[in-house]
């Protein structure tokens, strides 16, 4: 029989790193404003928690993780949905709407959504609401947004809830321009009023708001019958409030609407410490629990010194520009609709009297890691070699790890994930301008706030009760992740400055998607960097632990064999460098590449290459004293697809441009160690690889090893090109020109030997140019139209015959 109570529909959720969990629970605390109850729960919790086949209306959210893969939270529940024994009316009386979250730079975009999609479409179940395709490529926002505007209109017809039992309190502020009048350079100066709806009732004039779903370029949807709710065409509500408001809620905004600051920030990361009085004090007294109030009627009026680089330009006629700090017309003159502010949840407490031995606590509070196929291990760093010359554009890295006596089996193309800290000096910066500096070493403890209206509330698991801020802000949470909107939401109520609130406001509005997309989201920016931009806004800690994500893992490519070198892996990387400029304060390097550079800065070794065994190694630590041993804690990822197959005869194709090379090396070296077994040499397969770098005297890494393989006939062809270097017109500059180059043979190999394909490295630009390039080798062996050679290229997917282990 199905569950059947009034008013209430199943929530699920599948997440990875946590996204499709946040957007369930924003679905959820929404849904009380409609008058419906959301029953939330983990995909991983079916049989325990529910029962699909029990359910009459289902929501759910999910990402795609790998390659099209279902996060491991969802795997039991889709392995269930596609057993062959279920017939097709299986799910007969199922109601569902779903949301799917992806990112486009990938071949299978929102793969596992749209595999949950067609799965309960085949067992019977049917859609009350059009599914929705979230692109992370563009921003998640763009499309989940609309989605889920429409989504409780259209259950709440489909329940037969009255729509008139609606609550709209506090679902949205509304901040409108009364006045506005021109500076000298034409930039908009006018006077905001801010308003909060109160007790479940507007005190203005409500209109319909139609939401175009066509022109959200992030909202991929299915076609859908005609009685089929979709976001295109659902209204809802949106209200205005007039100058009938409160007076103590009119404030005058500051010069064009723009504020800046002035800590005059240092390009140099160095100077991330420096503390400014806008930004309190370091004398927090930690007997206390901090406790900071709403300072939103707190009244300013303030010309501050624009900060010429970063917060105002002007252009040949003197006009402004926006920028992360400075809005203009339309923008600063119309009213803006924010998001819900999230129920408070976490309570901190210093515990003066308290110690607790950090060392003891398991890493990120022994969390399970996203796609674990191993124990995280501390594995010692035996080398740390720089590939590339001093003059190229990229520092290349590459690090021998020892995991001998680990629980670690691997495979080449397999990766590793380097369990990461926050850099030192960041996390101290932070902390400084959050004026906790000298309670970070206190003993805390969080809990959840008894009576929070937040749902099914609960201390995040990846951060310890027990513990200290200075661990969680180092260990377990990401801080250069671009703070979404619901913190800034929550950021609008500890900002005193009118001026900086109403640009904080903006910027989390749906009016404002385009400034947040350009001037938060593009740029990367930290939490830092948006502190550094509004100093008049002082969090307290636990509202922003709230907020902010998990610090997640990184991947790497392993570059070794266990069958050449066992107990040693091998990884190769690129120091991400991240400049001074579009927002962002302070230079930085990427958090897990700059973590490895400057732990093993001072056993580097500028190396060309790597040259051979571990006994050629010029840079071993095997003789330093245990306690001045490098550890890095990793664990393994099993890719289930991206390996070649022990059948040496099978040919293969290996495209990896700069870093993107190191499975591949992986992979010659494992073929080496094989082909020595090969009863019969000569059925050895052709072995290609693609290659390319910007300079052939800077970059051109594990250059000898290569050309020893091809020497040698592991390898039948090495194709390289160097994009940067000045060579004859007529010369391949990028990968993809060289498979195109090769067009014959290739076509032969794939359609002939059946060939493997195997491309790594860049998903922006380079997989879908290779893929591109690959169409045309097709077409031209079948002399087909474009689309034919598509549908075959999909087919040798299907197959897993073209295989893709690519990044962002």
């Amino acid at each position: 029989m199905p569950v059947s109570t009034k008013n209430r529909f199943l929530l699920l959720y599948g997440s990875q790193t946590g996204q499709a969990k946040a957007i369930s629970e924003e679905i959820a605390e929404k849904a009380e404003k409609f008058n419906l109850i959301a029953d939330l729960h983990c995909l991983s919790q079916t049989e325990k928690k529910f029962n699909i086949e029990r359910e009459h209306c289902v929501v759910i959210v999910t990402s795609t993780t790998g390659d099209g893969e279902p996060p491991d939270t969802a795997q039991k529940f889709v392995r269930r949905l596609k057993k062959k024994t279920l017939p097709s009316n299986h799910l007969e009386n199922l109601n569902y709407a779903l949301l799917g979250l992806g990112d486009s730079n990938y071949t299978n975009f929102c793969n596992n959504g749209k595999t949950i999609d067609r799965q309960l479409e085949q067992l019977g179940a049917k859609r009350f609401y059009e599914s929705g395709w979230a692109d992370d490529a563009v921003g998640l926002e763009i499309a989940a947004e609309p989605w889920m505007e429409g989504l409780f209109p259209a259950i709440q017809k489909f329940l037969s809830v009255d729509i008139n039992s609606t609550c709209y309190d506090s679902t949205e502020t509304s901040c409108r321009t009364n006045q506005s009048e021109s500076n000298e350079n034409g930039c908009s100066l006018h006077e905001t009023t801010i308003n909060q709806m109160e007790n479940g009732h507007d005190k203005g004039d409500s209109q319909e708001n139609r939401l175009e779903s066509k022109s959200m370029p992030g909202l991929h949807s299915y076609e859908s019958s005609p009685a089929l709710l979709s976001p295109n065409g659902i209204t809802k509500p949106v209200f205005s409030l007039d100058s009938n408001c409160d007076k103590t809620s009119e404030v005058t905004s500051s010069k064009l609407n723009s504020i800046t600051n002035v800590n005059n920030l240092s390009s140099s990361s160095s100077h991330l410490g420096k503390s400014d009085s806008n930004t309190g004090t370091d004398n927090v007294d930690c007997n206390t629990h901090i406790n900071r109030t709403n300072s939103s009627t707190l009244i300013t009026k303030s010309k501050l010194n624009l900060n010429q680089n970063e917060l105002q330009t002007s252009d040949k006629e003197g006009g402004c520009q926006p920028s992360l700090t400075t809005s203009l017309p339309p923008l600063s003159e119309s009213s803006v609709s924010v998001p819900v502010l999230s129920a408070a949840y976490l309570k901190l407490e210093y515990l003066n009297d308290e110690t607790v031995n950090l060392n003891e606590i398991p890493l990120q509070n022994g969390c399970p890691m996203p796609s674990a196929s191993s124990e995280i291990t501390m594995a010692r760093v035996t080398s740390s070699s720089v590939l590339t010359k001093e003059e190229a554009v990229k520092k290349t890295l590459c690090l021998r790890l020892n995991i001998q006596k680990k629980m670690i089996e691997y495979l080449p193309g397999d990766s590793i994930s380097v369990v990461v800290e926050n850099d030192e000096n960041e996390v101290k910066a932070l902390l400084k301008r959050l004026s906790i500096l000298k309670c970070v070493d206190t003993t805390c403890s969080l809990t959840v706030i008894e009576g929070t209206k937040k749902k099914n509330a609960s201390v995040p698991s990846h951060i310890p009760p027990l513990c200290t801020l200075r661990h969680i802000f180092t260990t377990c949470i990401d801080i250069r992740e671009p703070p979404k909107k619901a913190l800034f939401r929550a950021l609008v109520e500890y900002t005193s400055d009118q001026g900086q609130k109403r640009r904080i406001q903006e910027l989390c509005s749906k009016q404002g998607a385009a400034d947040y997309t350009q001037f938060v989201r593009q740029p990367s920016l930290s939490l830092m960097d948006i502190l550094n931009a509004f100093p008049s806004c002082i969090p307290p800690v636990e509202r922003l632990l709230e907020h902010l994500p998990r610090l997640q893992p990184r991947p790497y490519s392993v570059c070794s064999s266990p069958l050449v070198n066992p107990g040693i892996i091998e990884i190769v990387f690129n120091i991400v460098n991240i400049p001074v400029g579009e927002g962002r304060s302070y230079h930085r390097n990427g958090i897990c590449t700059g973590m490895l550079d400057r732990i093993t800065k001072n056993v580097q070794t500028k190396e060309v290459a790597w040259e051979g065994s571990a006994d050629d190694l010029s840079n071993t630590l095997e003789k330093l004293n245990i306690n001045d041993y490098i550890q890095v804690p990793i664990f393994t990822r099993t890719n289930q697809h991206f390996h070649m197959s022990d059948d040496l005869s099978i040919p293969i194709i290996m495209v990896g441009p700069g870093t993107g090379v190191a499975p591949f090396v992986g992979f010659l070296r494992h073929r080496q160690a094989l082909k020595t077994d090969m009863s019969d040499p000569e059925l050895y397969g052709n072995t290609w690889l693609f290659y390319g770098c910007r300079h052939e005297k800077r970059d051109y890494i594990y250059r000898k090893e290569l050309e020893d393989f091809l020497s040698t006939g592991i390898l039948s062809h090495l194709c390289v090109c160097f994009s940067r270097d000045n060579q004859l017109q007529k010369s391949p500059q990028y990968v993809q020109d060289n498979i195109r180059n090769n067009s014959t043979e290739l076509s032969t190999l794939i359609m002939e030997k059946n060939a493997t394909v195997f491309v790594c490295g860049d998903a922006k630009n380079m997989a879908k140019d290779v893929n591109e390039a690959f169409i045309s080798v097709i077409q031209s062996y079948k002399e087909c139209t474009a689309e034919e050679a598509k549908r075959e290229l999909m087919k040798m997917r299907l197959h897993k015959r073209y295989l893709e282990d690519v990044w962002t």
